[in-house]
Parts: C-alpha cells; sequence; structure tokens
C-alpha cells in the first residue's frame, strides 16, 4: 500500500480518510444511530463536514475535502470496503498480519488546515473548532472518555461545549488553557515570540505549562492575554500575572489587556480569519508581512528595514496579494517583485 501512495500521491489524503474510517473507534453518538444516518455523521467528523455552521452559513470550502450528499457517502464507504480489504489482503499475502492485540494501538487524532486555508471541525465531544492559516490540531483517541485535551500549533478558535467532569484543556506551547463551556482563541505559532489567548464568553485558567507553583491567571469576557515566550521564571518557580493594562511582559512574561466589547467577531482582530477577513491594527510593515505569508502561502522578504516604520491599519477579504500590496503602497511608499511564491519588498528610492 505505502508504494501505491509513493506512485500517486495525490491518493493520501483518500486514503487517509478511509483508514480513518475502518480504524477509528466511533463516538457513543454513532454508536447508538447503527444506520445510513451514523454513518454519514461519522464521514462528517474524519473530513470535516459539520451538520450546521451558525456562523458562515455560505462557505463552502475549506482546508480539507468535503463530501456534500448522504448518497456520495455511501458511494465512498463502498469504495473504502474493497480498498480496505485489498489491503488487508496483501498484508496477509505479504505475511505482515498484526496480532489482535496490536489491532486498536493508541493513536493520535491530527487535523492540519494548510497555508492559506481554513478549515472547521466537529470533536467527538461536540466542541467546534476553526483552524486558521497554517495550524495543526492533535488530539488522543480515548478524547472524551478519559480526557478532553488537544495540542494546537498555529491559531484556532474553540466553542466549547460543557462537561463538568471532563475540563477542556488546550496546551500551546508553553502555556495550558483549561476551560469547562466557553468560546475564545488562542494563536501559538512556533516562529513567534508570544502566545495570545482571548476570552469571547465563559472563563478560562490559563498556567505555565511543566511548573504547579506558577501563577494561575482567569480570564474574564473580552479579554486577552499575551505571554512572552523569552520571559525567564522567577527563581521560586512562581510569577505574578499582570493585570489589563498594566504590568512588563520582560519581567512576568504575562500581560492582559481588554478588547474591544462592542465590535463583531468579524471586525477583530483575533477572530475575523474566520470570516475570511484579515484585519490588522497598527500593524507594521514586518508584522503584517508575516500575516500576509500565511494568509496567502507565500514568502515576503522585507529588504530595507525603514519600511517597518510604516504602521497599517485596514482588512483584507477577497483580494489576491498583488492587489494588497497595490492597496498597501496607497498609504506607503515601497515597490515590490513577485517571483512565484516569493516576493521582496524595497523602500522606494
Amino acid at each position: 500500500m505505502r508504494s501505491l501512495l509513493e506512485e500517486s500521491p495525490d491518493k493520501e489524503y483518500l486514503f487517509g480518510v478511509l483508514h480513518s474510517y475502518f480504524t477509528r473507534s466511533p463516538s457513543p453518538a454513532e454508536d447508538k444511530t447503527g444506520d445510513d444516518a451514523g454513518l454519514e455523521e461519522r464521514f462528517r467528523r474524519i473530513v470535516d463536514l459539520p451538520a450546521h455552521d451558525p456562523y458562515n452559513k455560505n462557505d463552502k470550502k475549506g482546508g480539507l475535502q468535503r463530501l456534500y450528499s448522504s448518497r456520495s457517502i455511501k458511494y465512498a464507504a463502498a469504495a473504502a470496503a474493497v480498498l480496505f480489504l485489498a489491503w488487508g489482503a496483501q498484508r496477509l499475502l505479504t505475511g505482515r498480519g498484526t496480532t489482535p492485540a496490536a489491532m486498536h494501538p493508541a493513536r493520535i487524532e491530527e487535523v492540519l488546515a494548510r497555508a492559506g486555508a481554513r478549515t472547521r471541525l466537529v470533536l467527538p465531544d461536540g466542541t467546534r473548532v476553526w483552524l486558521n492559516s497554517n495550524s495543526k490540531l492533535r488530539y488522543g483517541n480515548g478524547f472524551n472518555s478519559s480526557d478532553r485535551e488537544v495540542v494546537l500549533e498555529g491559531e484556532a478558535f474553540f466553542d466549547v461545549v460543557k462537561n463538568a467532569e471532563h475540563p477542556f484543556i488546550v496546551h500551546a506551547s508553553s502555556l495550558d488553557i483549561e476551560v469547562l463551556g466557553t468560546s475564545f482563541a488562542v494563536k501559538s505559532y512556533p516562529q513567534d515570540a508570544t502566545v495570545e489567548a482571548t476570552l469571547l464568553s465563559g472563563a478560562i485558567e490559563i498556567r505555565r505549562k511543566g511548573n504547579s507553583n506558577t501563577a494561575r491567571v482567569i480570564l474574564k469576557p473580552n479579554e486577552k492575554l499575551v505571554f512572552s515566550k523569552l520571559a525567564p521564571t522567577q527563581g521560586d518557580g512562581r510569577e505574578a500575572a499582570a493585570g489589563p493594562g498594566d504590568g512588563h511582559p520582560e519581567a512576568t512574561g504575562i500581560v492582559v489587556n481588554y478588547i474591544q466589547p462592542n465590535l463583531p467577531d468579524s471586525d477583530k482582530v483575533e477572530t475575523a480569519w474566520m470570516y475570511n477577513r484579515l484585519v490588522f491594527d497598527g500593524d507594521n510593515f514586518g508584522e503584517l508581512a508575516e500575516k500576509m505569508e500565511r494568509w496567502y502561502d507565500v514568502r515576503i522578504l522585507v529588504r530595507d528595514t525603514v519600511l517597518n516604520h510604516y504602521h497599517f491599519g485596514g482588512v483584507f477579504q477577497n483580494e489576491s496579494i498583488e492587489e494588497a500590496l497595490k492597496d498597501l503602497q496607497m498609504t506607503a511608499t515601497f515597490t515590490y517583485t513577485i517571483d512565484g511564491k516569493k516576493i521582496e519588498l524595497y523602500a522606494k528610492k
């Protein structure tokens, strides 16, 4: 099977979906249904096709391929059966059959939003997650039975289903974020110097990872925590978190600020990406270039540091990368070259 995938790499996504379907344990809801509706729900979870999305009813695309009809799902299931049986036969014929004890090892589910795209998924407990460009979410196959823990690399918005017995925990870089039932956004790209958590409703508790003595921060709605990865911990292993609008990130590593509560989510920097809007407010050229790289799946090189003296505010939604650059030229003096996915910016002489 691996040799077939190497010959046809474009089929690897389909194989992953089919393999996940036959090896993944069904959720309690899927077990109870046991009919075509249960089959459809199972495929929805695997290929990221939410049954209902009140945030964006007209969205018909995402970072993962979607199957849109029950008939398509039934046909896919039939094809899956044939391919899976062929795969099993090949393993038996080549003497590589698995023993019953090894049939269900611990597995890690992983969902990826590729660069330049955004995607959505529904976790086994019903929690809805939106992943921004170039982001990755991982969770174990024991999710919702023994724990509700996920690992985030990148940016995501969570609308968490409440479950007092199993708190929902997000592991993001150096922070652990724990909730019972709430909606919040987390930004934790590996290359960024900071980790951000923004609370829209409910409450979340944030603590430094790997140190039980670290002070815990409780966020209230419309508060945003910014944690500096470069901040040293104090000698006794404890840190005092700065309150909203004050504190020194170089000393505490943590600053909490307010966000505007009267803005709709589609206009907030922290959540606008869910609505296919790139909102920037006061970013310098370097910061904006980093966001545009993820948004458009390009590489942007700022060749003259003087350009970082410019600060920008605005929104990109349907613009191409070249249209976006031309818009920026209306407020800043610079030139650019485009070579495939490589863009270079120069100060205009």
